[in-house]
């Protein structure tokens, strides 16, 4: 059974501007994820410390391969920093 690499161009959204990420549909979604984040600049906190969701709002798994997921030539993904992350932890 021939191995067929597939391409796709998802849009980040971070921060209000658009990203566009071309890449193949193999890989888990956290690696698109990381070069969205490198091209857009937003190198100071992980990859792990940031949420993706969908136009619905789902919040998706990054470590699901992106053929997972089903999407489309430009699906728009939205990034945020997750609630609460890289803030103080909490002391009882």
């Amino acid at each position: 059974m021939a191995h067929t690499e597939q391409k796709i161009t998802l849009a980040f959204i971070i921060n209000g501007a658009s990203f566009a990420v071309e890449t193949n549909t193999n890989p888990p979604l956290k690696e698109a994820v990381a070069r969205a984040l490198a091209e857009s600049g937003n190198t100071g906190r992980p990859a792990s410390e940031w949420q993706v969701r969908d136009e619905s709002g789902n919040l998706l798994d990054v470590n699901r391969k992106i053929s997972d997921f089903g999407f489309l030539n430009g699906t728009k993904l939205y990034l945020n920093l997750a609630v609460g992350a890289g803030g103080a932890k909490h002391r009882p």
